[in-house]
């Protein structure tokens, strides 16, 4: 189920996060890739903890990749707005049901993990395709930066609004230690000491250098993650 869930929050915060790169600039191709890259996460989710929530999802996808040259008619507009409220609901379902949390923590552990692990993977995509269209505006891969940040942040304040559960820090924090550093360090200290060099490098258009760094945002948001699934089915919190 962990496995799962990291799946669907994934595929949940690339869809969820589209809206900042605009399909104006990035072109319908874009678009299409993102979609497909969700659904075969969700698929991958779908194979590792059946779900029927999941089969929804995989054919709302279907629907909105088929009418995506209609972006003004309801027959798009509709099963996106959809898809969009489905990928909200479903990672907090998801996190309900892997940690054991109540809705309130699943809903704040979701909402944020699907934030950062969206923002971030998606600016690294949207990096490479600088290489595809040329001339493409820089303002898209801007929002996705600070939405990097706010999505850090964000996640840190939950984990840190966690750990001030009576007995939390002595369970997770000291019992577990190696994995709960390995955690913080990786997850949370990692996507917020790196945003000013990735700022730095979108702020003067150097994609290349800033798709590189993002590489490195990457794997270590999806440490953090995998790592603080796992932690939060222990302590049943959002950590």
């Amino acid at each position: 189920m962990l496995l799962a869930l990291f799946l669907i929050d994934l595929a949940a915060g690339l869809y969820l996060f589209l809206p900042l790169v605009g399909r104006r600039n990035a072109g319908v191709k874009f678009y299409r890739l993102i979609l497909i890259v969700s659904a075969v996460l969700v698929l991958c989710a779908l194979i590792a903890h059946a779900d029927f929530h999941d089969g929804i999802l995989i054919s709302l996808t279907i629907i909105v990749y088929a009418t995506l040259r209609y972006p003004k008619r309801l027959i798009f507009r509709i099963p996106a707005a959809l898809l969009g409220l489905g990928y909200i609901a479903a990672p907090i379902h998801a996190w309900r049901v892997a940690t054991g949390a109540s809705w309130i923590w699943s809903a704040a552990g979701a909402l944020t993990s699907v934030a950062l692990l969206g923002s971030v993977t998606l600016a690294m995509l949207l990096g490479h395709w600088y290489l595809v269209v040329r001339g493409m505006s820089i303002d898209p891969l801007k929002r996705l930066t600070h939405a990097t940040l706010a999505g850090a942040l964000a996640r840190t304040i939950v984990v840190a609004a966690a750990l001030l559960v009576p007995g939390v820090w002595a369970n997770v924090a000291i019992r577990q230690g190696i994995f709960f550093w390995m955690r913080a360090g990786w997850g949370l200290i990692g996507p917020l000491a790196l945003y000013p060099m990735v700022w730095g490098t979108v702020r003067i258009r150097s994609t290349m250098a800033a798709t590189g760094i993002l590489y490195v945002d990457v794997v270590a948001v999806v440490i953090g993650e995998v790592l603080g699934g796992w932690l939060s089915a222990l302590a049943h919190l959002p950590l």
